[in-house]
This record gives structure tokens, sequence and C-alpha cells, in this order.
């Protein structure tokens, strides 16, 4: 009689196997996985069902696969657990060293999605800002940042290169933001967007739009945040007399 874990797909086994390796650090971040060769011959399988493994685990951000390098075990990603402080500042408090780039600082009319999250007319000029953001030298993401004219105007130098938003508007307004409403969607990369994030198009991100409040003025920012799937995830608790959950 064949046991259970025969019956199981080949292509889960060999993944569940590499799965296990890495999450108890037998393969550590930067190690080379073993060929394809080598995985096909010690689960008597096909190349084929080796690169469908292999390619799980690479969407779930485990593995880096480089054409024509070896494939190696990722770097964690990146935890981003509390929306109400910045990126920056989450990142500062594990000790980790993040930084921005700056790619671009205009004034252009408010359109669209634009016009109607910051409860503006139409056409009305605001402040765009577009950044990379990295920690510890590695790039996760970009954002692209609408504020209002009178707040993106007050940013100093030092701000829009170097310093993240949150406590830059929260200085302008003297006082913190009072709601935040965030829309997270998986996606993947587009042209323009695996050029800032230096991965291939069709690579997996992350898109977190945000609209920041401030009552009684109302909204003070929109935008979005654009993260490479690789290296970044989101967690959010959410808690009750009752209950708690994260995910």
């Amino acid at each position: 009689m064949r046991s259970e874990e025969q019956l199981l797909p080949t292509y889960y086994r060999l993944e569940r196997y590499l799965r296990e390796q890495i999450l108890a650090g037998a393969l550590r971040p930067g190690d080379p996985v073993p060929t394809e060769a080598q995985l096909a011959q010690q689960f008597n399988t096909s190349r084929v069902t080796v690169r469908q493994a292999l390619g799980r685990l690479a969407f779930d951000g485990l593995i880096e696969r480089q054409r024509g390098r070896r494939t190696v075990v990722a770097e964690p990603r990146l935890e981003h657990r509390k929306p109400f402080l910045s990126f920056e500042e989450e990142m500062e408090a594990r000790g980790a060293k993040p930084t921005l780039r700056l790619l671009e600082i205009r004034t252009v009319p408010a359109e669209g999605v634009v016009a109607k999250r910051l409860e503006i007319p139409s056409g009305t000029p605001v402040i765009c800002l577009k950044r990379q953001r990295f920690v510890d030298d590695q790039l996760v993401g970009y954002e692209i940042r609408y504020l209002p004219k009178r707040i993106g105007d007050a940013l100093t130098a030092d701000e829009i290169n170097n310093r993240a938003l949150v406590p830059a508007v929260r200085r302008i307004l003297g006082k913190s933001r009072t709601r935040l409403i965030l829309d997270v969607t998986a996606s993947i990369a587009r042209a323009e967007e695996a050029d800032m994030l230096e991965v291939k198009p069709g690579a997996p991100v992350l898109v977190r739009e945000n609209t920041w409040y401030a009552d009684p003025e109302g909204p003070v920012q929109y935008g979005k945040s654009v993260y490479r799937g690789d290296r970044y995830r989101m967690v959010v608790e959410f808690s009750s007399a009752h209950a708690t959950m994260s995910s």
C-alpha cells in the first residue's frame, strides 16, 4: 500500500521539502537552491515539475529565480504592522536603516481620483512627489504622493529628499493624522513600475493606496505605495473584546 506521502503530487512534496528547509534555517538567505537537474533526480521527476514547485516558492517570496544565475533563498520580506506610523518610522524602530531617493516633485492639476480623494475641484493645483524606498540599501518600493499645495509648499528640502511624509505633515499641521483609509491590492508590475522597482514586468507587487485625514481640515494627502512582492508584506491586526485576527 502506498503511503499518504506518496499519494501527494510530486510538485507539492518537492515544494514542501524546500519550504521546510528554508523555514528551519537549513537553507539561509543567499544560499543556492539545488539545481533543477539535482531536484529532478532526487525526486525522480521531470524538470517541468521542478519548475512548478520553484515557481510557487518564488511567488511566496521564499526564493529568487534569476535568469542565467543560480536560484537562491530570498531575504525575508519586510513587515509593516503599524499603518499609523510611516513605513520609515517602523523600520527605524526595528533597527533597520530606511532611506529615500527623490525621483520627481512638481505641481500638477488634480484630476480624477486625486481630486476625488482630496475632496477638491478638478484642476486644483497639488504637489506630486515620487520617491523610491530603500531599507538597508535594498530597494523595496516606491511612493507617489499628492498633497494640497499649502502643505506641499511647506515641505523643507530635507523632508522632500530624506524624510518620511507622516512626521513632515505632522509638523506642518501641528497635529497628527486622525484617520487613514487604506486600499491594498495584489498586482503585477507594469513597465514603468518594473523600471522603478528594478524588477521584470509582470513581477508580483503589492499596491497600497492611502488617504490621510486630519480633522477638521479633511484630506491632507492621497497617494499610493508600490512594493516589491518579494521584499514586503503587510500585517494588520484587528482586535475586539473577544478576538484578535492577524493576516
